[in-house]
């Protein structure tokens, strides 16, 4: 009778694979940490286009000269909403909406659309800016935004 030995891995080749499989993690995790966060963020930046885009309409609609009328709750551009459990706060701002109304709204006056990640998330309290700068042709410029946390972005 024959015996055969080496059927299997020894102690010794199992450690070694153990210990790869865990550097791999350690160096992985991070990574994907940041992935799954950056990616729950998107919700947020997305809450800014309805406002983003029913601005722009008011914009042209009305024309620089009466832009302080494009507040919100008015011209289908939605009310502020604060963030909560599962919901995005939005809000659009701007010195325009608070000066006196005899002062002329100028070219280069700025109005920024800032949402708030909602508050259950892992992101809560984090921001989202669009700032936008108004022309004397009525268009509206938007930046390319803006996170409270640059990893976000």
């Amino acid at each position: 009778m024959v015996k055969i030995f080496g059927k299997g891995f020894s102690l010794v080749e199992l450690m070694v694979v153990i210990g790869i499989i865990s550097l791999l993690a350690l160096i992985a995790l991070p990574g994907y940490r940041n992935f799954i966060l950056r990616a729950e963020f998107i919700e947020t930046k997305v809450a800014v286009g309805a406002v983003k885009v029913s601005f722009e309409v008011c914009a042209q609609m009305l024309g620089l000269a009466k832009v302080r009328g494009c507040q919100r709750s008015s011209h289908s551009i939605p009310a502020i909403k604060n963030a909560a459990k599962g919901v995005v706060g939005v809000k659009l701002v701007s010195d325009i909406f608070n000066a006196d109304a005899s002062k002329a709204v100028s070219e280069e006056d700025q109005v920024k659309i800032i949402a708030t990640a909602p508050i259950d998330s892992d992101n809560a309290n984090q921001t989202y800016t669009l700032t936008a700068t108004l022309k004397a042709s009525g268009k509206v410029e938007w930046d390319k935004g803006e996170c409270s946390k640059a990893e976000l972005c």
